[in-house]
């Protein structure tokens, strides 16, 4: 009996630590909002590179679109999202580096990649 009580007990714990630390999974609505933000960030980046404004000051846009897209929480776009996010990495080491020509061609690549996400979620929900 005593067993059974030791087992009974390591069995309750641990249901209800796991579902403690359980993450709901996101909405569509959370989803479509890190989507729009996430491209809204880096079309706000490609206007301030455009516009003349300091590398430094871009590449906080473009780092803030990083951490937004990573809140695009979905199976079936993971693979894209992984994607768009290295060419938004690419972006920031341009914007480092000096290299203007370069960001510009890597932010406007990664809009195109967020837009093609966007229509992919939007058409499978």
């Amino acid at each position: 009996m005593n067993t059974f009580k030791k087992i009974l007990a390591s069995f309750v714990i641990t249901a209800a630590s796991s579902s403690a630390f359980a993450v709901a999974n996101p909405t569509y609505e959370d989803v479509k909002v890190a989507i729009d933000t996430t491209l809204a960030k880096v079309e706000e980046a490609i206007t301030a590179l455009n516009n003349g404004t300091d590398n430094e000051a871009v590449g906080k846009i473009v780092s803030d679109a990083r951490q937004t897209q990573k809140d695009i929480a979905n199976n079936v776009l993971d693979v894209k999202r992984n994607r768009a996010s290295g060419v938004l990495n690419q972006a920031r080491n341009a914007l480092k580096n000096n290299d203007v020509q370069a960001a510009k061609e890597s932010l406007t690549d990664a809009a195109n990649r967020y837009k093609e996400i966007q229509q992919i979620y939007a058409s499978s929900h």
